[in-house]
């Protein structure tokens, strides 16, 4: 697999779960939308990037006319949608190794998707990311998966699994009682990680299906997997990992992101430069990707997408999109409009 690349075997599990949620999908329109073949279904070695991979949730969520598709989907989803994953996983013991068994094995779907997994005291925290990608995972895309987690944990313990607190982090949506329908917990928005917390209790559950033996096998699949794909993140990755942590209004300076990857500014900047970029290229190559990203949210504030974007004026924003696309925030939402707007009317 490649930089940020995806399992067909991911995509396909999604796809059917969006087929079953919403009767009005059709595959043969879906993938042609974001540029990609059909035949390409039918090859389980083949993998998509992350740019078409988020491409797939806007198509689904855009045709389906449903911004909370992510959740509807995940109700339809099954272990077999995790492929090999979901296998090992509901071959689990217990909860506990089920959890674990989800964060070694998450590579083999996504290659830059990042799990962990902690437990302190009586909290277990489950997070999901995409560290090296400027852009966070797409609405839909943190919705399936943290549902997801939530469900899968129902169905294979046979529980009526309830979390403490679930965190996405994508913007806070118009209506939220959904995910308080599905969660029955808080519910918090904007945040750096898609996190769902429980009772650590809850950790000693078996499992209905529980096959250690079948799990072992597919440890050991998992494992050949796991070490065909890259070892290490990049420079360049690990550079953009920092400044992504640093955002939000945080100190976004060469020098703290520097001494937060153990080199002086010199050397941070002559390694960027031995690689054709350079510390303001990178920050700026981010700001101007989560910045059209934050602006398809409607309801944000401009001076809310300044922030995030660790502006510490709105003013300043301004004048960096203005230079990053040539217009201004408000002139490409409102071209944005336009444009969706459009492609929902139907021909005669």
């Amino acid at each position: 697999m490649g930089l940020h690349a995806v399992s067909i075997k991911l995509v396909q599990g999604i796809l059917s779960a969006a087929l079953a949620a919403d009767s009005n999908l059709e595959a043969e329109q879906v993938f042609p939308a974001i540029g990609l073949c059909l035949e390409i279904l039918k090859d389980v070695d083949v993998c998509i990037s992350h740019e078409k991979f988020t491409a797939l949730w806007v198509e689904l969520a855009r045709r389906s006319g449903d911004p909370s598709i992510g959740l509807r989907m995940a109700e339809f989803a099954q272990p077999s949608s995790w492929d090999v994953v979901g296998y090992a996983v509901e071959s689990s013991p217990n909860l506990n190794e089920a959890m674990r068994r989800i964060v070694r094995s998450v590579r083999v779907l996504h290659e830059e998707g990042e799990m962990t997994f902690e437990v302190k005291g009586k909290v277990a925290r489950l997070t999901h990311a995409v560290p090296s990608s400027p852009v966070p995972p797409y609405r839909a895309n943190c919705d399936w998966i943290v549902a997801g987690i939530c469900l899968l944990i129902r169905r294979i313990t046979g529980v009526d699994f309830v979390p403490l607190k679930v965190r996405f982090q994508h913007s806070l949506p118009d209506d939220i009682s959904a995910y308080h329908r599905l969660f029955r917990a808080p519910v918090e928005f904007d945040q750096p990680i898609n996190e769902i917390a429980f009772d650590s209790t809850f950790l000693c559950s078996p499992l209905l299906k529980s096959y250690p033996g079948l799990g072992r096998v597919l440890d050991r699949y998992i494992e050949e997997l796991l070490a065909k794909l890259p070892h290490s993140e990049s420079f360049i990755d690990g550079v953009r990992r920092e400044i992504s942590i640093e955002l939000r209004g945080g100190n976004l300076g060469v020098e703290t992101i520097a001494k937060r990857l153990g080199f002086v500014p010199r050397t941070l900047q002559r390694k960027l430069k031995e690689t054709g970029t350079s510390y303001q290229e990178l920050l700026d190559q981010m700001r101007r990707s989560l910045s059209i990203h934050y602006l398809q949210e409607q309801h944000m504030a401009v001076s809310e997408v300044a922030f995030l974007l660790g502006f510490s004026e709105a003013s300043a924003f301004y004048r960096a999109f203005k230079r990053w696309t040539g217009t201004t925030p408000g002139e490409f939402r409102r071209t944005l409009k336009l444009t969706n707007e459009k492609s929902l009317v139907v021909p005669d």
